[in-house]
């Protein structure tokens, strides 16, 4: 797969095998590095309560993901760890200016569409969401709104200047239509960035992750719930590029980067990214499993808890030195 990283990105980041330290060990010093929101009026949300966790319900059958503050937390780090790879950007895509209407899909606690309006104050940004967990207060150029994406939407067409959509790759049934609907409402010469990662599997580069590995037996486990609910867990940069192209995109480009888990890796920026990730996989291994092993996949709430517990474990013991894919994927839409 050919990929493209801006220099000043590149310069930071090993692009060949990450290299271990030679003592990578689980005695870290775990900083808490996380942050807290504020959540939208009571009365409007509606939740369900699971082993622990509270979810928001997506319909009257189907949920998995928690909405609580322990996955608000954890999404606000997700954004805290794409601000270090990306050198505090918030954007692969290079703006030149303020792009005037911005769509955020799938905005989470509203962090990204937040500093997105703080640094283009000339734009509009609507920050789109299923639950209801975004800031009671906004800035005058940010608003946020409930709503399904997977639905027909309801804004105007040729309207966004920009569109951004991150980590929606276990929401999203149905890509092409997704994809398709970005193009009816983007402006002409509009750009889109598309932000998602490999489900499918865990990598490693030294041999350190053994065939009966629990991140498999975890990724395995999820990728068989995910089909039962329909959605596709296997896309990689290559199927997002063919889809942006297919909807009719122009101009599309892949950047890929390892993602460690964990500070094994001798690389100073992946370490500091590899730490971040770590708190964001000890409380994601749980958010991204439990209800959907337990609902949808048939797995025991034993059998469930297992799987993520020793997941868990093998985050701390940090003897296998694993990693994933995080892709950026950028197009335009043709004037």
């Amino acid at each position: 797969m050919a990929t493209n990283v801006p220099e000043a990105v590149a310069n930071d980041l090993n692009p060949g095998p990450i290299e271990a330290e030679d003592a990578a060990t689980s005695d870290w010093d775990e900083e808490s590095i996380a942050s807290s929101t504020q959540s939208l009026t009571e009365s409007i949300l509606d939740h369900i309560y699971q082993g622990g966790r509270r979810y928001h319900r997506k319909s009257k059958e189907q949920y998995f993901l928690p909405s609580d503050d322990t996955e608000q937390d954890r999404l606000d780090m997700i954004h805290e760890m794409h601000l270090e790879l990306l050198n505090r950007r918030l954007t692969m895509t290079k703006l030149t200016e303020d792009p005037g209407n911005v769509l955020d899909c799938g905005c989470g606690t509203g962090i990204w569409a937040l500093d997105f309006g703080n640094e283009h104050p000339g734009s509009q940004v609507v920050g789109l969401d299923l639950a209801p967990i975004q800031p009671g207060w906004t800035a005058p150029n940010v608003k946020f709104e409930l709503d399904d994406l997977e639905k027909e939407w309801t804004y105007a067409p040729n309207h966004f200047n920009f569109i951004h959509s991150r980590h929606l790759a276990v929401s999203i049934k149905d890509w092409p239509k997704y994809l398709r609907q970005m193009y009816y409402h983007a402006a002409p010469g509009a750009n889109i960035e598309v932000v998602e990662y490999n489900m499918d599997k865990m990598l490693c580069d030294d041999g350190t992750m053994p065939e009966n590995s629990a991140y498999h037996t975890y990724t395995d486990a999820l990728q068989s719930s995910l089909q039962k609910l329909g959605i596709d867990g296997g896309y990689h940069a290559t199927d997002y590029k063919r889809m942006m192209q297919e909807a009719g995109f122009v101009d599309v480009n892949i950047y890929a980067f390892k993602i460690p888990i964990g500070i094994w890796t001798r690389n100073p920026k992946l370490k500091k990214i590899g730490f971040i990730f770590y708190h964001i996989a000890t409380t994601g291994a749980e958010a991204h499993a439990y209800s959907l092993l337990t609902n949808v996949g048939g797995y025991s709430v034993e059998n469930a808890r297992k799987i993520i517990d020793d997941v868990v474990a093998t985050f701390k013991r940090a003897k296998e030195h694993v990693y994933y894919m995080e892709y950026y994927i950028t197009g335009r839409k043709p004037k």
